[in-house]
C-alpha cells in the first residue's frame, strides 16, 4: 500500500511541474543567454576543457534541474530515466542523446541509468553550470579524484525514483558523501507551506506536452517583427504571393490524412479551419497563434470530444504556415462543384466574418465545409462523402453478412444462449446487412 501510494505521489508530483515551453531544447540560445559565465559554448571546438574530473554540472532540463558529474576528455557521467531500453535492445540506439520525450517516459515507466554522454548531449542545447550546489550543501566536497571514481563505480541501470533517487541525489552522493535532492525538498517545503493540492491533466494533455514542439522566441524579436509588419501594412506593400493568388481564392494542400483548404485574403493572408490542442494545453496566445503543425492539428481532432475548451478555429495564417511545405493548388474546386463560384470579394469577406473559435465535426464541419460555403454558398465535403461511401462499400457487402452471421452463431453456441429469442436476433443483424449490400 505504502509502495501505491509513493508511486502516485511521484506521478503527481511530476505532472504538477509540467511545463510546454520546456520540453524541447532551447533554440536560438546565445551565449549571453546562458546562466553563468562558464558554460557550454558550441562555437567552442572543445568547450569540455573549462571543466576539470570531479566538477558537478547543471543544466535547465525538461521539469527540473538535471546534474550530472564531469569525467575528464569530454564524458559526463548522470544519472537519466529513459524509456527506450524497455522498446528495443538496440544498444546504438540507446546510446544516442537522451531527448526529453524519453527522458519524461522514462520517469514515467521508473527506467533509468548511470549513463556516461558528452558534455553536449548532457547539456542538451543548453547552458552549464559548475558546482554551484557548493555554495548550498554544508558538507564540503571531496576530492576530484573521489568523485569520479564514485561516479564511474555506479554506471550501469539503477531504480529511480522522482522523490528518492534522482539525477541530483546520485551526483551529492559521488560529491558530497550524501544522497540528497535540495530540489525536492524545496518543492515539498513549499507545497506543505501552501496548502496546495497538485492540479491533474488528461491523457490528452499530456500528449499534447510530450509531443508538441513549440519554439521559444526573443520577445524584442518579436517586437521588432511586430513594428515591421505594421509599417508593411501601413506602406501598403503587396506579397509575393498576390502575383499568384488573388483575393477569395479556394486554396488547398495536402495535410495529415485528408486535403487542407483555406480562402486567400490577399497580402499572404489565408483564412482557414483548423483544429488545434494548444488551447487545452497553454493560454499563451503567442504559442496558439504558431503555426499549427501536424501533431497539434491530430490532437486536436482526437481531443475535441474530451474537452470543453473550443479546439477549433477559423484563423488568419501566411501562405508559408498554412501550406506547411506542400504545394499550393488554386481553385481546383471550380471544376467539381456544380454550383458557380460567388463573386470574390464576398467569398474573402465570408471568410473574414467567420473567424474565430466554432464548432468542429470530421464528418460534418470541416475545413472543406468550411470553404465550400465561402466559395460556393453550400457547406458541403466531398472528401467526407468518398469516405462515407468507401467505408458503406466495406461494412455493406455480402462478405460482411456472412462473417456476422457466423460469429453470431458461435457466441450463442459458446455462451449457450440459443433460445427462440436470441436465436431470430443474431439472424437478423446479417440478414439487414445482406438486404442493405
Amino acid at each position: 500500500m505504502l509502495d501505491t501510494l509513493i508511486f502516485l505521489l511521484e506521478k503527481l508530483f511530476l505532472l504538477a511541474h509540467v511545463k510546454l515551453s520546456s520540453l524541447l531544447p532551447p533554440r536560438g540560445r546565445s551565449c549571453e543567454d546562458a546562466p553563468s559565465s562558464r558554460r557550454c559554448d558550441r562555437d567552442d571546438a572543445a568547450p569540455w576543457l573549462q571543466f576539470q574530473r570531479g566538477d558537478l554540472l547543471e543544466v535547465p532540463r525538461t521539469l527540473f534541474t538535471h546534474f550530472g558529474i564531469y569525467l575528464g576528455e569530454d564524458r559526463v557521467a548522470h544519472l537519466i530515466p529513459d524509456v527506450l531500453p524497455a522498446l528495443t535492445a538496440d544498444s546504438r540506439h540507446i546510446r544516442e542523446m537522451v531527448s526529453n520525450t524519453r527522458l519524461l517516459l522514462g520517469v514515467l515507466s521508473k527506467r533509468a541509468s548511470v549513463r556516461v554522454d558528452s558534455v553536449e548531449d548532457f547539456a542538451y542545447g543548453a547552458g552549464i553550470v559548475p558546482n554551484a550546489l557548493d555554495r548550498a550543501v554544508v558538507p564540503s566536497p571531496l576530492c576530484a579524484e573521489e568523485v569520479a571514481a564514485r561516479a564511474e563505480r555506479l554506471v550501469g541501470p539503477v531504480s529511480y525514483s522522482l522523490l528518492w533517487n534522482n539525477c541530483e541525489h546520485f551526483v551529492t552522493y559521488c560529491r558530497y558523501g550524501t544522497a540528497r535532492s535540495l530540489q525536492t525538498e524545496k518543492t515539498e517545503s513549499t507545497r506543505e507551506a501552501s496548502g496546495a493540492t497538485f492540479p491533474s491533466l488528461s491523457p490528452l494533455q499530456l500528449l499534447a506536452l510530450l509531443f508538441i514542439s513549440v519554439q521559444s522566441h526573443n520577445p524584442e524579436e518579436q517586437r521588432r517583427k511586430r513594428e515591421e509588419e505594421e509599417e508593411d501594412d501601413r506602406a501598403g506593400e503587396r506579397s509575393k504571393y498576390d502575383r499568384g493568388f488573388r483575393r477569395g481564392d479556394l486554396l488547398e494542400v495536402p495535410r495529415t490524412l485528408f486535403t487542407h483548404f483555406g480562402i486567400y485574403l490577399g497580402g499572404d493572408r489565408v483564412a482557414h479551419f483548423i483544429p488545434d490542442i494548444v488551447p487545452v494545453v497553454s493560454c499563451d496566445q503567442r504559442r496558439v497563434r504558431q503555426m499549427v503543425t501536424n501533431t497539434r492539428l491530430l490532437l486536436g481532432v482526437l481531443a475535441k470530444c474530451v474537452s470543453c475548451v473550443p479546439l477549433c478555429s477559423a484563423r488568419v495564417d501566411s501562405v508559408d504556415d498554412f501550406a506547411y511545405g506542400s504545394q499550393v493548388l488554386i481553385n481546383t474546386m471550380d471544376a467539381v462543384c456544380s454550383r458557380p463560384a460567388l463573386p470574390s470579394e464576398d467569398v474573402a469577406r465570408s471568410a473574414e466574418r467567420l473567424r474565430g473559435h466554432g464548432g468542429y465535426s470530421l464528418l460534418w464541419y470541416n475545413c472543406e465545409h468550411y470553404v465550400m460555403y465561402c466559395r460556393y454558398g453550400a457547406a458541403a465535403s466531398f472528401q467526407t462523402f468518398q469516405f462515407c461511401k468507401t467505408v458503406r462499400k466495406l461494412v455493406l457487402s455480402r462478405r460482411v453478412a456472412m462473417v456476422t452471421a457466423v460469429l453470431g452463431a458461435c457466441v450463442l453456441l459458446c455462451l449457450r444462449a440459443v433460445s427462440i429469442w436470441t436465436g431470430p436476433l443474431a439472424v437478423l443483424l446479417p440478414f439487414v446487412i445482406w438486404m442493405a449490400s
